[in-house]
């Protein structure tokens, strides 16, 4: 060790300081000696000799390292005794493994004479001498074939080396890397005499490597066991003693009675009881049957609702093991998707399986009460328990959800927990909007907008993205997120039967999943799948909560957003929907994707029955309504809320919605207003294009005039040809210039 001082080490307070002289200060230079040069007679050290130094010690003491760890190797220090003795047991079953590859490929080639020759004596008889061939042949064939099968009723035992062996060996080892270090120093002398300018070349990389290694001093300790090493067959002795399930190798060779009447073939899982080890035999056994390469099968341990283990794959991938999971419930006599298979990121061959023997969630604990006004959006809410015991919980605010089941997936039980928690809180609203007019349910008198017909989901959803634009709009810049109160609460679109809405207002529900986050103004959607031709780009990532409830397998990948989402455990599809109220099937339980929850685990909603729903109702109505409702089309404003706007502010606002774009020309609006009022705007199509828009113009100022709107059409510059539109921050800004309370005597 160095015995420098490091600058970073200050001395103890208490230590004694040596008194140092100070000569006296010159009487003509006053207080200020600072230019004055040293007059001690001391020399300053150079700083770049110091600097050199300092390399050259360290590349001195690189290269004593490297001879040290050279030494380590040339002596076998590096390998520990368990490496050792592991290389000793690997040559042993390299020997079995070859004697019995060459007793295969005997028996396979006397088989194969066997077959010849008795195809030649169907076709024209056979000698005396090949009859004779004949018999040998046959009998050689069966003496191979027993032979096989009695090595495989035994698995491989290696005999353990004792400690004088592993001397040995390592002696041997030590011969060997010596010998290699000699032929390595010879090679270097020759290549020094014979190409010199490569000898020097090999001489800086050298240097280079003894500085490198001064500051990077290696650890002298035994290297871990190398991984093709750690063969289960390769365990001591008293590793193999333990209830670990054998290799899968020996497990499908060896035909051991693991019970009376035990044909070594795969049987339930049921039948191995409480016993860690029959149950590991029966999955590894199950696995083997499938041809999946196993290496073996560990961690198995007894649930409530089955088993849990781990299987560890040799070669293939973890896919090969999810595509045979119908298989699998069959060879373990589980029912229909009762075994789990959940791939280990961290290993690439390690997969999780799950093995249910009843129902994971009985008992269900019950629905949570939620008393009027209790809860605020902002705080998780717990929508079940998982597989592996832990609570579903998740925080609402800012989220966009998506649900996706098939018909008796259980979809409106996840529609009703969430309404219920939504509409306890005081600082949250639900819009209740479905084309099918069954909405909420008990729960719909909770929701602030019921929208069940094609022109009240309109303004349903124009209220919303109304509503998003002008809270992003009265954001200040330092503000990331809208802060949701009583009176400003957060905004939950939710949105069922999806696929029944019009085109135009399935763009609606996009555009809102996409600027309502931060405003907290959000869409909860629902729909029996999530087809691109359904759901389309809605699936992206503007959805931070996504729920598969029973689903189809096509819609797995579109949801999970991963085209491997299957081969990583995501099995929504494997689910059974409920066929009626006789069989809950697997209704309500799910996957879900969401901040904190990316595992693909189990999990299963809490039941709020319709009569509790009802009876819940009642009491948050009786209470008082938690939060403001938001004034629809038709009702009148009340003194001091915001005006309704004029027909034509809601015409423009709809358009913008629909095309979401920042600006529109008058050719491009022209259509829209067309359809929102032929007999006002379609007035023109006789005319030019230059006079048609000029119309347009002259009736869009009119109409502002009348309207007492502060807007007008501009030249759009950024655009080729310079043609007239309306932008919608310019939209936007007169909206809330005409909703603000006047303060004139007119």
């Amino acid at each position: 060790m160095s015995t420098e001082t490091d600058p970073a080490a200050a001395p103890f307070e208490s230590a004694a300081v040596p008194h140092q002289t100070t000569a006296p200060p010159d009487e003509n230079s006053g207080s200020d000696t600072s230019a004055k040069p040293d007059m001690t007679g001391e020399r300053k050290p150079n700083p770049v000799a110091a600097w050199a130094g300092a390399q050259a010690r360290r590349t001195s003491d690189g290269a004593r390292s490297l001879g040290q760890w050279v030494g380590h190797w040339a002596s076998t220090a590096d390998q520990s005794g368990e490496e050792i003795r592991r290389r000793l047991v690997a040559a042993q079953l390299e020997g079995h493994t070859e004697r019995r590859t060459e007793l295969a490929q005997a028996l396979a080639k006397a088989t194969k004479k066997v077959v010849r020759l008795e195809e030649e004596a169907a076709d024209g008889g056979l000698t005396q001498a090949q009859r004779g061939d004949l018999t040998l042949t046959r009998e050689t064939a069966r003496r191979l074939e027993k032979t096989l099968r009695d090595m495989a009723k035994v698995p491989f035992r290696g005999v353990q080396p004792t400690e004088r062996q592993i001397a040995r060996a390592r002696s041997l080892g030590r011969l060997r890397r010596g010998a290699a270090l000699l032929g390595a120093a010879t090679a270097t002398v020759m290549l020094l005499v014979h190409q010199p300018q490569i000898g020097l070349l090999a001489l800086l990389a050298a240097t280079g490597l003894a500085w490198w290694t001064g500051g990077h001093p290696p650890r002298l300790t035994h290297r871990p066991v190398p991984a093709d090493l750690l063969l289960p067959e390769l365990d001591a002795p008293a590793k193999l003693l333990t209830t670990e399930p054998l290799p899968a190798e020996a497990a499908a060779e060896a035909n051991l009675e693991l019970f009376p009447g035990d044909t070594g073939k795969p049987f339930p899982i049921r039948t191995a009881g409480d016993d860690p080890a029959m149950a590991g035999a029966s999955i590894l056994r199950a696995l083997v049957d499938e041809g999946l390469a196993v290496g073996a099968v560990t961690d198995v341990t007894r649930e409530k609702w089955g088993w849990k283990a781990t299987a560890h794959l040799t070669k293939g991938k973890p896919s090969g093991l999810v595509l045979r999971l119908p298989e699998l419930d069959v060879a373990l006599g589980v029912r229909t998707g009762g075994v789990m298979a959940q791939p280990q990121a961290a290993a690439a061959g390690s997969v999780v399986l799950r093995i249910l023997l009843s129902d994971p969630f009985d008992p269900m604990p019950p629905h949570p009460v939620h008393a009027p006004r209790s809860n605020s959006i902002l705080k998780p809410v717990n929508l079940g328990p998982s597989l592996d015991g832990t609570p579903t919980q998740i925080t609402l605010a800012g989220q966009n959800i998506m649900v996706i089941a098939v018909s008796g997936g259980g979809k409106s039980q996840i529609v009703r927990n969430l309404v219920d928690y939504i509409t306890s809180c005081t600082d949250a609203i639900a819009l209740d909007i479905d084309p099918t007019g069954r909405g909420f349910g008990p729960l719909r008198r909770l929701a602030a907008i019921r929208a069940y017909k094609e022109e009240e989901i309109d303004e349903a959803l124009n209220w919303a993205i109304r509503e998003a634009e002008l809270r992003t709009e009265r954001m200040g810049d330092d503000v990331d997120n809208w802060q949701v109160t009583a009176d400003a609460p957060a905004v939950f679109a939710i949105v069922d039967e999806h696929p029944q809405l019009t085109p135009k207002q399935k763009q609606k529900v996009i555009k809102l999943s996409r600027i309502g986050r931060k405003a907290r103004v959000t869409v909860v959607l629902l729909s029996q799948d999530a087809t691109s031709d359904v759901v389309g780009d809605a699936i992206a990532d503007t959805f931070g909560i996504r729920i598969m409830l029973p689903s189809r397998k096509a819609d797995v990948p579109l949801v999970v957003g991963s085209d491997t989402a299957v081969s990583e455990g995501w099995m929504p599809h494997r689910l059974s929907p409920s066929p009626g109220d006789w069989d809950p099937a697997d209704a309500g339980c799910f996957y879900i994707i969401a901040p904190g929850l990316r595992d693909p685990i189990l999990r299963k909603a809490t039941h709020l029955d319709a009569p509790i729903a009802t009876l819940r109702t009642d009491e948050r109505l009786a209470a008082g309504p938690a939060v403001f409702a938001p004034a629809t089309a038709g009702e009148d404003e009340e003194e001091g809320k915001e005006p309704d706007l004029p027909e034509i502010l809601t015409a423009l606002l709809e358009v913008f919605a629909t095309e979401d774009t920042a600006l529109l020309t008058l050719d491009q609006l022209h259509p829209h207003l067309i359809e929102h009022d032929p007999a006002r705007w379609d007035r023109w199509h006789d005319k030019t294009e230059k006079h048609r828009l000029l119309e347009i113009g002259k009736a869009f100022g009119a109409q502002f005039r009348r309207d007492g709107i502060e807007l007008s059409t501009e030249r759009l510059d950024e655009l080729d040809g310079r043609p007239r539109g309306i932008r919608r921050d310019d939209l936007l800004a007169a909206i809330r210039h005409y909703q603000q309370p006047t303060t004139s005597g007119d």
